[in-house]
C-alpha cells in the first residue's frame, strides 16, 4: 500500500499564531509611534517654554538698558544667566553666572531686533547646549546687545525621565497585548477545530453526523449551518446516487437476464429453437437494454450539467402529430389529436421528440382506452397536453411520479410497465429548455401539462391551415 504523504504543518502556518503575531506587530508599532510622539511633544513643549522664558527675560531687560539703566542682574530667572556687551564685544555687565567672562555668542541682530539660537554648554558646562536669545537695542551709551542664556539640560533631564519608563512599560503592554490575542484567538478557533475534528471523523458511511453549531450568531456559527446543509445534501445526494444504482442494477438485470435466458435455451435445445424467434427476442431485450443506457447518460449528463437545450426553431405540433401517429399504429389505445394546434419553440428537436415520445408511451401505458393530446399558444408559452383515461394520479403522488425509477403501480417487472425513467427525462429536458412540467387536475385519468418558452416568430397562415388539415385527417383513427 502507498503511503500517505505526512500532512505539513508549521507553526508560523497556524491562524491562531499569525493573528498573534500580527496583533503584536501592531500594539508594537502603535506603542512605539505613540511612545515617540509623546516623547517628542514632551520635548518640544519644554523647550518651547524655556525658550518663552528666556525671550520674556530678554524682553524686560532690553527696556531697562534702552532707558539707560542698569539691569538688576540679581533679579534673573532661576536657571538663566544674561550679559550686556557693546558693538566691540566688550562686557558691560553680567548676572553672577557670567562674571569675568568674555562675550558668550558674536551675534548681533540689527537694532531692535532679536534671534534665538543655541550655544555650546556654556551655564552647566555639560554636553547638552545651552539656548541663547539676543536682542540688540539703542542705549543713552550706543547700541548694545543683551544676551539671554538658558540651560536645556533640565528639559533634557525630564524628555529622559520619561523615556526611559516607557521603553520599559511599552514592550510589557505590547507582550500582554500578544498574550491577550493568543488567547482570544485560541477561544475564538475552538468551534473551528472542533468543526475540522468532527469532518475529519465523518466517513462515507457517517454522513448522518454533523459538526456542532455554536450557540451565537457570528461567522464561525454560519461556517458550522452552511457544514450541516451541505453534510445534509451531501447524505441526500449518496443515498439517492445509492438507490439510483440500486435501480439502475434492478432494470438493467431484468432484460438482460431474459436475453441471456434465451439464448441459453436455444443453444442447449438447438433442435427445438426458432432462432428468428430467438433473434427477434434478443434484438427486443437489447434495444430496451439500450434505451435504459440511454437514459441514464442523458440523466447523468443533466446531472452534470452538461445537457444543454438548442436554439433551433421547432414545430411542437409536428412531433405531437408524429408521435400520435406512431400511438396509433399501434393500436392499443385510440388516439384524440382533434386539440393539437400550432406551436413553435426554439431547443433541441430530438429533446423535444424524446420529451412527447415519453409523454406519449406513459399515457398509453396507463390508458383504459384514450390518449388525448392538446397544443396551443398562450402568449409567450406554448402548451402541450397529454392525457389519458385510466386510473389517474392520486394528488399526493404528483410530484413523486417525476422522480427517477419512480411507479405507483406496486409490479416493476410487468411487461407493460416502464423504466421509471422516462418523466424524470421530461422534466429534466423541459427545465433545460426554460420550461415547465405538472400534473394538472383531471375529471379521469391524468393530464400532464407540459410549457415551454414560444418561438417570438409568428406561425404563417398557410403552415396553421396545413396543420388544422393533418390534424382533422388524424382526428378520423379516433
Amino acid at each position: 500500500m502507498a503511503r500517505q504523504p505526512l500532512e505539513r504543518r508549521s507553526i508560523i502556518g497556524s491562524v491562531r499564531v499569525r493573528i498573534t503575531l500580527a496583533a503584536l506587530a501592531v500594539v508594537a508599532v502603535t506603542l512605539a509611534i505613540g511612545g515617540t510622539a509623546l516623547v517628542w511633544q514632551l520635548h518640544h513643549s519644554l523647550e518651547k517654554s524655556l525658550t518663552s522664558t528666556a525671550t520674556s527675560e530678554s524682553s524686560e531687560m532690553a527696556v531697562l538698558v534702552a532707558n539707560g539703566s542698569n539691569p538688576e542682574f540679581g533679579d534673573v530667572r532661576p536657571g538663566l544667566a544674561a550679559q550686556v556687551v557693546n558693538p566691540s564685544g566688550r562686557v558691560l555687565a553680567a548676572s553672577p553666572d557670567l562674571a569675568g567672562r568674555r562675550a558668550v555668542s558674536s551675534v548681533r541682530p540689527p537694532i531692535g531686533s532679536r534671534t534665538v539660537s543655541t550655544t555650546p554648554g556654556i551655564l552647566r558646562g555639560d554636553d547638552d547646549p545651552d539656548l541663547l536669545v539676543a536682542t540688540t537695542v539703542t542705549s543713552p551709551t550706543g547700541p548694545a546687545t543683551i544676551y539671554v542664556l538658558a540651560s536645556t539640560e533640565p528639559a533634557e533631564d525630564s524628555t529622559h525621565d520619561v523615556a526611559i519608563p516607557l521603553l520599559i512599560v511599552l514592550p510589557i503592554l505590547a507582550i500582554f497585548a500578544g498574550v491577550f490575542a493568543w488567547v482570544l484567538a485560541g477561544r475564538a478557533l475552538q468551534p473551528v477545530e472542533a468543526i475540522r475534528a468532527e469532518v475529519a471523523d465523518i466517513s462515507g458511511g457517517d454522513l448522518h453526523r454533523r459538526v456542532p453549531e455554536p450557540p451565537f450568531d457570528d461567522e464561525v456559527s454560519r461556517l458550522a449551518r452552511t457544514m450541516n446543509a451541505m453534510l445534509a445534501r451531501i447524505e441526500t445526494t449518496n443515498e439517492g446516487q445509492r438507490q439510483f444504482i440500486s435501480d439502475a442494477s434492478h432494470e438493467l438485470r431484468s432484460p438482460l437476464a431474459a436475453l441471456l435466458a434465451q439464448v441459453e435455451v436455444a443453444r442447449t435445445h438447438p433442435e427445438n429453437a426458432d432462432w428468428p424467434v430467438v433473434a427477434d427476442l434478443v434484438i427486443q431485450d437489447g434495444a430496451r437494454l439500450r434505451r435504459i443506457v440511454d437514459d441514464l447518460l442523458l440523466l447523468a449528463r443533466s446531472d452534470e450539467g452538461h445537457l444543454t437545450a438548442g436554439h433551433d426553431p421547432v414545430d411542437l405540433d409536428e412531433l405531437v402529430l408524429d408521435e400520435g401517429g406512431r400511438a396509433r399504429a399501434r393500436g392499443r389505445v385510440a388516439v384524440d389529436l382533434r386539440q393539437v394546434g400550432a406551436g413553435r419553440v426554439l431547443g433541441d428537436r430530438e429533446q423535444l421528440r424524446r420529451v412527447v415520445r415519453n409523454l406519449t408511451e406513459n399515457a398509453e401505458r396507463h390508458a383504459t382506452s384514450t390518449v388525448r393530446f392538446g397544443l396551443r399558444r398562450q402568449r409567450e408559452w406554448v402548451e402541450l397536453v397529454v392525457a389519458d383515461d385510466g386510473p389517474g394520479i392520486p394528488p399526493d403522488q404528483r410530484e413523486r411520479i417525476f422522480e427517477r425509477f419512480a411507479r405507483l403501480d406496486a409490479s416493476r417487472d410487468r411487461p407493460s410497465g416502464g423504466t421509471g425513467l422516462g418523466l424524470a427525462i421530461v422534466v429534466e429536458v423541459v427545465a433545460v429548455h426554460g420550461g415547465t412540467v405538472t400534473v394538472a387536475d383531471s375529471d379521469s385519468g391524468a393530464r400532464i401539462v407540459v410549457q415551454l418558452p414560444a418561438d417570438d416568430g409568428r406561425v404563417g397562415g398557410d403552415r396553421a391551415g396545413s396543420l388544422d388539415h393533418r390534424a382533422s385527417e388524424s382526428a378520423g383513427g379516433i
